[in-house]
């Protein structure tokens, strides 16, 4: 089967805390995509049989496939052998299921599609899953408030090996070329132990290395706007990524923000832009921002 022929299917990770949040995020992109899309849902294996029933019955009308992460294991681990480090990583971190399970379960399509489910759609959207978009790099979300990497920006200078790293991205929106990733590199930043200070942004550092080394691009940034604090919702939006951190107080500002205003009924067509590499001075004066925001709550 050619790849253009392939039904689009979505990946995404859940779990069974905040399904029912999870569950109205996915909910939002099965109605406001005009791309047919089936869902293949990765949970973390604390979904149990009554959750997947729950599943089935909130996403009914949409193809749905669940897939156990923790018995899946094994195949995965089949699938990275001669890459010890991505093998390790993938067996100890949520964030490898996250990376690595998406890009091995559909073998018979190039192309891989995974979203956070705590991205919410706002609008009607079309262009989105352009696999034309992805071919030969990748896509993700773009993040103009941080670069949020792993490791601290002196490790871009001297003699030895460096990393590689193009300008803020967030992971909570991944699409793959899986032709474009470089296996070399990958396996040798997750056996970099030193560029791994922050542990929850591991792979999305790597995969900003893999991107400055493909044709990587990301979505606008006014149309899936990550939500930190100081963000601003644009009229072009069509999606927000609810961060973790700052989720409470969106999900209240954007409740209010429905009740009073009205839906635009036309749709918005996905723009992208090239991603650009990230020298050491941009990431260190990002660092001081960062530190603003965390530190000291200046945003």
């Amino acid at each position: 089967m050619e790849a253009n022929d392939n039904p689009i299917v979505v990946q995404s990770l859940i779990g069974k805390k905040r399904l029912p949040f999870y569950l109205g995020c996915l909910k939002s992109l099965i109605n406001f995509s005009e791309d047919c899309i089936e869902l293949l849902l990765h949970s973390d294996g604390t979904v149990s049989v009554e959750d997947e029933e729950f599943i089935f019955s909130e996403l009914d009308g949409t193809k749905i496939t669940i897939c156990n992460s923790s018995a899946n294991t094994d195949r995965i681990i089949d699938c990275l052998v001669g890459k010890p480090n991505c093998q390790k990583f993938r067996q100890k971190s949520i964030w490898g299921i996250e990376f690595f399970d998406p890009i091995f379960m559909k073998t018979d399509d190039l192309i891989s599609f995974y979203l956070d489910a705590d991205i919410l759609f706002t609008r009607p959207f079309s262009g989105l899953f352009d696999r034309s978009q992805v071919k030969n790099g990748a896509i993700f979300l773009q993040d103009t408030q941080w670069h949020a990497y792993s490791f601290r920006p002196w490790y871009l200078l001297g003699v030895d090996r460096k990393p590689e790293l193009v300008k803020g991205i967030t992971t909570g929106l991944v699409f793959w070329d899986k032709e474009a990733i470089d296996w070399d590199y990958l396996e040798w930043f997750l056996g970099a132990q030193h560029l791994h200070h922050i542990p929850e942004w591991i792979m999305p550092t790597a995969q900003a290395g893999l991107a400055n080394r493909c044709e990587a691009k990301t979505v606008c940034n006014h149309q899936i706007t990550n939500l930190y604090p100081n963000a601003e919702i644009s009229e072009d939006s069509f999606g927000v990524h609810l961060l973790g951190s700052y989720r409470k107080d969106w999900v209240k500002k954007l409740d209010a923000t429905e009740k009073t205003t009205s839906k635009p009924k036309h749709s918005t067509k996905a723009l992208f832009k090239q991603c650009e590499k990230l020298n050491m001075i941009n990431y260190s004066l990002n660092q001081v921002k960062r530190w603003k925001n965390t530190r000291l709550n200046l945003w």
